[in-house]
């Protein structure tokens, strides 16, 4: 008979029914049944799935809703679509695609769906189903009294009898029944007689489907100990079992653990964690409560029921799988050699310390005495020798033999007695780098020069070497050094400590950074080292390299703090070429370019000291320039930079390879042991090494640090040098107006005076950039020395992530520096007396982090700005009037500023800047007249004054 469709409007009813598929078994389905008016189901029917379930809601519950998206995938239909899309038909479906590995997958597919239906149905109307698919056949009632279950054994002298033994409700039930069913496999859900029940306990419905068909299991005498060894243990294991004929014994012994590891195979080792209960040997199982052996004593058979301990067997199985275990899975049941031997040597001693014992097995043997290494260190000059002895496994062997493990990372060491050590995984890391390093003397003792002792000292609780190392990390430590007399300045107390830093770095014949934050006064702490240096006697010369750009710098700071030393500037095309000329002067000025151009003469002669300021520029260690400054000779080296990291750690070890040669090891083995593992793999522990390692030899105080020290503003002049391109305009300019002005009739200067102040003006743009002018179109940032050097500390700025005001009084100029920071994804705010939204653009400077840089024009922004986030000043073009500038600062520079602002005004050497600061020194009035809009702006400055600008 087909179904019926149902009249949601009238009363209907849910059910669900087991029907018997001939090759899936039994499966379930969800229908709703018409309702007659007496309250019993009529014939009409049909099938409720995910589709129809709207239609009838109104008399479904969640339950049913549950049930309904459950038991739809388990259709027949829907079963074969998915798992033999390809079948033409039913009947090929079950020939060709059901067996084997599909058949077991779809079966517990099956039972699955079956298991997290079946517990639903409790409450719900249960049927089977009719042979015409009529779903509310036979009514079947949901028992959930759980069912008892007992295997029976009964052995004689002829054979063993097998069978179960089921009571429900204290009743016996035969499974003998045309209408017993096995509903779910596992665990079993029986339909008997109507009734639908499980065990107390999970039963596998396999192990009852022969007695549907047979009372019991007979065993012949000739396969009896087979089945007994086989099958028997596994059921009285699970279940209750009653024995005739047989014994059953029960053990209850603590648990005691062994550890066995096999180095039969020759690149792997397997483990196996094992338990013995009293002279009982398993396997760790934490799924198991107990574990049955057979005993044949003579043809008298007896079960060993062995009463386990999960709890503590599941405990020590993770305690060893959560051992030296980096993130997922650890299979370390069999581990390669290298990967077991390292695995191993961080897991025995705890194993050991708990009472577990490790067994070995196969003819190679592994000693688990951890290696003892006793370090004796002997100072000679500049070099320490260093004598290290390993004890192990009762042998004292030399550390030199242990090199090339360490250096290949190989952790097994075969002992005098043919047993094999394990180094510690520590030793490649703590003295790899030692041994990279350290120079054989001979067959127990290495050599390393001074500075390379840090190596003794990279982690906490080092060696006790690090005396030296310990004073230079803690600069307040460090012995007070004498000021030099001659020195023409005041140090501030953490530049007396940094000159004291120096100074021990002398002492101890090392190499070290200062590296101070910008304006800190890092030249200045040279120069005193460099005064007390003459000041003791000291004849020979000592060379300091720069960027172009600082050359005058250096030149008038020496002047001012230390005019005793003297100075010689070695650039240009008429330097001389003979080294000995260096000899009668204290300070050699040059240049990264003119030593990569001189070095064949330069790496000749012994300075006392090289000295290389913005040391960043050798961070590229493969570069000409940093291969030349390596090949210059001295007795001290030391570097000067505000950023010492720029890019990668590469560019510290170039850094420190012309210091300290050797100390980081060579350039390889330092990218492969530190570079990679700290920037890709972010290795914490490598990464504090390294700090330990380089933290002497660096001396870093942030302007924060010292802000207590610090004046409330910090102004200091910066000179520029121009490119050649930019003296040749500037030349040209100059000259043609200096001409003019030559040529003039007496009486013609007054009326001709704006004329020339308009050639003035050129100038000071020709100095600051070309292209400010017609005559210097086309010419690209580069050519711009004060851009460079713009660029230069703007890059400082930007990595210690402070914010800068740049001012101008040129908009032009503005609008070239906002073209380049945008083409460098540099955020900033701009205002000049275009931009329309002034607070704006004030207040995305002062509240946004990312915002780190703010060009004003000084006829927009000279006043009326309050811009403390600033920390930084930038006076890109000085202004002839002071006040101007001050002003400038002073946006930055004002109430709420907690920090102290350091203000940079960038001159132009050898332009109409420095000779425009040198006229402001003369006279003061000047600058303010020549900025004045009044009509007699120009009255006190003369022929002569001018003649001097254009000189």
């Amino acid at each position: 008979m087909g179904a019926r469709l149902i009249d949601s409007t009238r009363a209907f009813r849910p059910v669900y029914s087991i029907f018997r598929h001939e090759y899936l078994g039994c499966l379930l389905s969800a229908h709703v049944v018409q309702e007659l008016d007496n309250g019993r189901l009529s014939l009409s029917h049909q099938g409720l799935h995910p589709g129809n379930y709207e239609q009838f809601r109104h008399e479904l519950d969640d339950v049913d809703r549950k049930l309904i998206q459950i038991l739809a995938p388990l259709s027949p239909q829907h079963i074969m679509k998915k798992f033999g899309p390809k079948a033409r038909n039913e009947m090929d479906f079950y020939t060709n695609k059901f067996k084997g590995e599909a058949k077991k997958m779809i079966l517990a597919y099956i039972n699955r769906i079956m298991n997290d239906a079946i517990g639903l149905l409790a409450d719900r109307e249960i049927y089977t189903m009719g042979n015409d698919g009529y779903p509310a056949h036979r009514p079947v009632e949901f028992i959930r009294q759980p069912a008892d279950l007992v295997f029976n054994f009964l052995r004689d002298n002829k054979f063993t009898r097998y069978f179960p033994t089921i009571t429900l409700f204290n009743r016996p039930i035969g499974l003998q029944h045309p209408a017993t069913e096995l509903v779910v496999r596992d665990p079993a859900w029986l339909l008997h007689k109507g009734r639908l029940f499980t065990f107390g306990q999970d039963v596998e419905g396999i192990k009852l489907q022969p007695f549907f068909k047979k009372d019991f299991i007979e065993i012949s005498k000739s396969t009896e100990e087979t089945y007994f060894r086989k099958f028997v243990p596994q059921i009285i294991e699970r279940y209750p079992v009653k024995v005739s004929g047989l014994d059953i014994i029960e053990v209850q012994e603590e648990p005691q653990f062994q550890f066995v590891v096999d180095l039969s195979a020759p690149s792997a080792i397997s483990m196996e964690l094992r338990v013995h209960y009293g002279g009982y040997k398993l396997k760790v199982d934490p799924t198991r409560e107990a574990t049955v052996v057979l005993e044949n004593k003579g043809g008298n058979y007896q079960f060993i029921t062995v009463a386990r301990q999960p709890r503590q067997e599941r405990d020590m199985l993770q305690l060893i799988e959560g051992l030296h275990q980096k993130g997922g899975h650890l299979n370390w049941e069999f581990m390669a050699r290298e990967e077991g031997l390292k695995w191993l040597g961080a897991v025995v001693p705890v194993l050991t310390e708990m009472g577990v014992k490790v067994v070995q097995q196969g003819e190679e043997k592994l000693n688990f005495d951890r290696p003892k290494l006793e370090i004796v260190t002997t100072e000679e000059g500049d070099w320490f020798d260093i004598k290290a002895v390993v004890t192990v496994g009762g042998f004292s062997i030399p550390f030199l033999r242990f090199k090339q493990h360490i250096l290949r990372g190989k952790r097994d060491f075969t002992l005098p007695d043919g047993s094999v050590a394990i180094l510690p995984e520590s030793w490649f890391s703590d003295y790899r780098h030692l041994v990279e390093i350290a120079d054989e003397k001979d067959e127990d003792t290495l050599r390393l020069k001074n500075y390379q002792m840090a190596v003794l000292d990279m982690k906490e609780g080092g060696h006790g070497l690090g005396d030296k190392m310990n004073a230079l990390s803690e600069v307040d430590e460090i012995p007070d050094a004498p000021t030099p007399t001659g020195l023409r300045a005041t140090l501030r107390s953490y530049q007396k400590k940094g000159y004291d830093w120096l100074g021990f770095l002398r002492n101890q014949r090392l190499g070290g950074i200062l590296a101070d934050d910008m304006g800190l006064g890092k030249t200045l702490q040279t120069l005193t080292l460099l005064q007390s240096e003459k000041e003791i006697g000291e004849k020979q010369p000592s060379l300091i390299v720069m960027p172009t750009s600082l050359v005058y710098n250096w030149k008038a700071e020496a002047r001012k703090f230390t005019p005793d030393l003297k100075i010689l500037i070695h650039t240009g095309s008429n330097r001389t070429k003979n080294p000995a000329n260096f000899t009668i002067y204290d300070i050699i000025l040059t240049t990264y370019g003119i030593v990569r151009q001189d070095i064949e003469i330069l790496k000749e002669f012994p300075f006392h000291y090289v000295i290389l300021d913005e040391s960043q520029m050798i961070k590229n260690p493969a570069s000409k320039t940093a291969k030349a400054m390596r090949e210059l000779a001295a007795k001290h080296r030391l570097s000067l930079t505000g950023t010492p990291l720029e890019n990668t750690l590469m560019d510290l070890w170039s850094q420190m390879n012309f210091l300290n040669p050797g100390l980081l090891g060579s350039e390889r083995f330092f990218k492969n042991f530190y570079a990679q593992p700290i920037e890709k793999k972010r290795d914490v522990e490598r990464q504090v090494q390294l700090k330990r390692l380089i933290h002497p030899f660096i001396l870093r105080r942030t302007k924060e640090q010292v802000a207590h020290e610090l004046p409330p503003k910090v102004e200091q002049r910066h000179y520029c040098e121009m490119t050649t391109a930019q003296k040749r305009v500037y030349e040209k300019t100059k000259n043609a107006y200096r001409n003019y002005l030559l040529n003039l009739e007496p009486g013609e200067f007054r009326s001709q005076k704006l004329g020339i102040l308009a050639g003035l003006q050129k100038l000071r743009q020709i100095a600051i950039h070309p292209g400010l002018v017609e005559e210097g179109e086309g010419m690209g940032m580069g050519d711009s020395g004060k851009y460079q050097e713009f660029r230069r500390l703007l890059e400082e700025v930007l990595a210690k992530d402070a914010k800068v005001l740049v001012f101008s009084q040129f908009v032009r100029l503005l609008r070239l520096l906002e073209a380049e920071l945008k083409k460098e994804d540099i955020s900033y705010s701009y205002l000049d007396g275009s931009t329309k939204d002034r607070q704006g653009q004030v207040q995305r400077f002062q509240e946004n982090e990312s915002v780190k840089v703010f060009l004003i024009s000084l006829k927009a922004g000279g006043v009326g700005l309050n811009l403390t986030a600033a920390e930084y000043v930038f006076i890109l073009d000085p202004w002839w009037n002071p006040a101007v500038e001050a002003q400038a600062v002073d946006r930055s520079h004002r109430i709420g500023q907690e920090k102290t602002v350091f203000s940079y005004k960038f001159i132009t050497r050898d332009s109409i800047e420095e000779k425009i600061v040198k006229l402001q020194e003369r006279k003061r009035k000047l600058s303010s007249d020549i900025v004045s809009v009044e009509d007699d702006i120009f009255k006190s400055l003369k022929k002569e004054d001018f003649e001097d600008l254009l000189a």
